[in-house]
């Protein structure tokens, strides 16, 4: 029961996880780490990520039984969806229309239609179509011909109708979507916005259990895509990926510290500041902020990984016959240093702006203080005097990396030459493709991508945005626009659906009088067998419809399925209203931008142009903001072990990096945010290496060796848990992990290299 202070301490510090998260809240919003925008064209894709159509928009494919039976069950998830306060339109091929909303919609056919042209109130318009009705009448589909053709020949409601349901682009059979396999296809929009992840993942279990009420048949499955599915599945990657490396980290570093120090104590050794420190970060940050990020915490505890070295530090340089109290009176000053300097190297995270990174800043801050008092002031109660036994490095290893200081020229030969290398290559390549970083797997992805396909959903590659004080002029710059370019792609916008004010009073303007309309319907009839009244609904619509009112916005109470319509393509922001319009099918897109700038106040956005110029920029920003820490660094070291101290040990540090961009880039590495994030941590690692290391020139051999030692064991531990992460294909994960094990294994046989030789005592604390 020697440890019983350590088991202890460690029952508290458990204990005040589930006490602290009672008072934190935990959030996953990922807006808070989009970066800032300094164009319009970013500031619009910025907020299309936070609250856009596209990213609210999930799609489902059935397959796997006969197509009537794909169509039941389409149906039966379309009907039940619909119903569902979650989802802002649901479509599948068939109308949807409720009776209400039919009616209305009826009433202003000829105001709404793109069909309700004067050439259709022509006498041989009116003869061709009444001949289509006669056609209708003698088909299957007589019972529609009944209900609608006697007020509507002309089709102008059905042809609105059809117009809604995608221009034809998607095949339809039992009347719903059918792409080829065969599979129904259904498509649904959220409410609520695509980066609320807890809500899109409630959305697609809303589907998931309308497939299973719909009583599938055997062999029938369901294929999801959308931001909740692709959140799902990320989440799920990289949480298989965590718990497996999580294990065999667990047993090859518990393996290697049993070896070392003859006990597997020292594990529980190390759980005591990494849990202070991941306490402290989560107090802090809740504090501040009032809540904590989800990402901050995971990335933030992963950052912690460099607090395992301060209780190695601790125990492994204590002298024989030496109270741990006093090893750690010793070593304070140094891990002080190198805390303090890990800290500088985190200001850039804390001054970047991104509150996500600010949060992660903060979180990983605070706790390397945490931990590092807890390592100087706690242990040393918790452990006996003599600490745990440790067991020698093999003498003629400890001797060779001893020597290496001998080696310096070489060394720095080495740096200079990769150096120069790096300059003539142009430096490492900055990975500008956003879809490089996504976790999602190529199959989802790829399964996304066909879905997309066979629903004809929008081209999201470009988008044109519109501002107006009000609704009926921004419908009308979307009429403008759109006539405009009509000839260099296809236009997408809410005036298809709701035409201006302006757009339907002229329509019904241009509707023909009810004399002139009844000679030529009485004209057209002749000869075929119709009633001479037959078509006195028709006229009676015509009359009241020249006296309506448009039909705007503000009247779509009435009309649930044209307001989910428009919605994605006309919002309210603020006093203004804000139009989008999507080209598809573009032939010139040269062209189409030339066009787009002779509309006033039109916004172009070309979404990947802009997802990679804003990448590149804040990539740019974060190298900026890296080098401003580092300065930071080196006024910190400068100022606690001297100018020539502080070149060493930054020398020491910036060689390690050099080497692992160096590599990096030989490996064919595009560097990304999380390279980046991964070098502030290798940062932080190597700083403790160098600093333990510079005291070995004025240490006698057996200091000395302790000190390799103790060092040699963080490195060791450090390589067993972020080299299996190297291994993982989770983009975040693979970065982070590939980058810190090149660069520890880099810092720690620089900070051999570059440390004093013996008896240089220049340099020493």
């Amino acid at each position: 029961m020697r440890f019983w202070r350590v088991f202890a301490a460690i029952a508290l510090l458990a204990a005040a996880f589930p006490l602290l998260l009672r008072h934190v809240e935990l959030r996953s919003d990922i807006t808070d780490f989009l970066p800032a925008a300094t164009t319009d064209e970013a500031a619009f894709l910025l907020q299309e990520l936070r609250m856009g159509a596209a990213t609210r928009l999930l799609i489902a494919g059935i397959e796997g039984a006969a197509p009537e039976d794909l169509a039941r069950i389409s149906r039966s998830m379309a009907q039940r969806l619909v119903d569902d306060p979650r989802f802002a339109l649901v479509s599948n091929g068939s109308a949807m229309v409720g009776d209400d909303e039919a009616a209305l919609l009826f009433a202003h056919r000829y105001a709404l239609s793109p069909a309700a042209m004067p050439e259709a109130f022509t006498e041989p318009a009116l003869r061709a179509a009444l001949e289509g009705v006669l056609d209708g009448l003698q088909s299957s589909a007589a019972p529609l011909v009944r209900r609608f053709a006697f007020a509507d020949p002309t089709g102008a409601f059905l042809a609105m109708l059809r117009g809604w349901a995608g221009e034809g682009r998607i095949a339809t059979e039992n009347g719903v979507w059918m792409a080829p396999g065969p599979r129904a296809l259904v498509l649904a929009q959220t409410r609520a916005a695509g980066m609320d992840t807890a809500a899109q993942q409630q959305a697609v279990a809303a589907i998931r259990d309308a497939f299973v009420q719909a009583a599938p048949t055997q062999g029938a499955r369901l294929l999801l895509s959308g931001p909740g599915i692709f959140a799902a599945e990320a989440a799920a990657t990289v949480r298989a990926d965590v718990q497996l490396v999580s294990m065999l980290s667990f047993v090859l570093v518990g393996g290697f510290l049993f070896w070392r120090y003859r006990s597997p104590m020292m594990l529980a050794v190390v759980a005591v500041p990494l849990a202070a420190g991941t306490l402290a970060g989560l107090a802090v940050v809740g504090t501040v902020f009032g809540h904590v990020h989800g990402a901050a915490l995971g990335f933030g505890m992963t950052m912690l990984g460099v607090v395992d070295d301060y209780p190695i530090l601790l125990v492994t340089n204590r002298a024989p016959g030496e109270p741990l109290r006093d090893t750690a009176r010793r070593i304070w000053p140094t891990l002080r240093l190198a805390v303090a300097a890990a800290v500088a190297g985190l200001a850039p995270m804390l001054a970047s702006g991104f509150p996500g990174l600010v949060q992660l800043g903060l979180f990983a801050a605070s706790g390397l203080v945490a931990a590092a008092l807890t390592t100087r002031f706690l242990l040393p109660a918790l452990l006996p005097p003599e600490g745990l036994p440790v067991r020698p490095l093999p003498e003629r290893m400890a001797h060779a990396l001893l020597r290496l200081p001998a080696r310096r020229g070489a060394v720095l030969m080495l740096l200079a030459l990769v150096a120069v290398g790096l300059a003539a290559t142009g430096g490492p390549r900055l990975e500008r493709d956003l879809a490089a970083l996504s976790p999602v797997p190529e199959p989802v992805r790829a399964l996304d991508g066909a879905l997309r396909a066979q629903v004809g959903a929008p081209d999201v590659r470009v988008v044109l945005a519109l501002r107006a004080d009000s609704a009926e002029a921004a419908l009308q710059g979307a009429e403008r626009v759109a006539a405009a370019l009509a000839g260099h792609a296809t236009i997408d916008h809410a005036a298809r659906y709701l035409p201006s004010a302006a757009t339907q009073r002229a329509r019904l303007a241009a509707l023909p009088e009810d004399a002139a309309i009844a000679a030529r319907i009485a004209a057209a009839r002749e000869g075929l067998p119709f009633r001479a009244t037959a078509f006195d609904p028709f006229l009676a619509d015509i009359a009241t419809a020249r006296g309506q009112p448009p039909l705007t916005p503000a009247d779509l109470a009435a009309a649930p399925l044209l307001a989910a319509r428009i919605a994605p393509l006309l919002r309210p922001e603020g006093a203004a209203w804000r139009a989008l319009l999507l080209p598809t099918e573009i032939r010139d897109m040269a062209a189409l931008r030339a066009a787009a700038t002779g509309s006033p106040g039109l916004l172009l956005v070309d979404i990947k142009g802009e997802t990679e110029a804003l990448l590149a920029a804040n990539t740019t920003a974060a190298v900026r903001w890296a080098g401003i820490g580092a300065l930071a660094v080196l006024l910190l070291l400068a100022g606690g072990r001297g100018l020539v101290g502080g070149a060493r040990i930054a020398l020491a540090l910036g060689g390690a990096l050099l080497l692992t961009f160096a590599a990096l880039a030989a490996l064919g590495e595009a560097i990304t945010i999380f390279h980046l994030t991964a070098a502030l941590l290798l940062a932080g690692v190597g700083m403790d290496y160098a600093l333990f290391m510079s005291r070995s020139g004025d240490q006698d051999d057996e200091e000395a060796a302790r000190a390799l030692g103790a060092v040699i064991t963080c490195m060791v531990t450090t390589l067993l848990t972020f080299g299996l992460l190297a291994l993982c294909r989770t983009p975040v994960l693979h970065a982070t992990g590939l980058t810190v094990t090149i660069g520890v294994a880099c810092a720690f046989m620089l900070a051999c290299a570059l440390a004093p030789r013996r008896g240089d005592t220049t340099s020493s604390a």
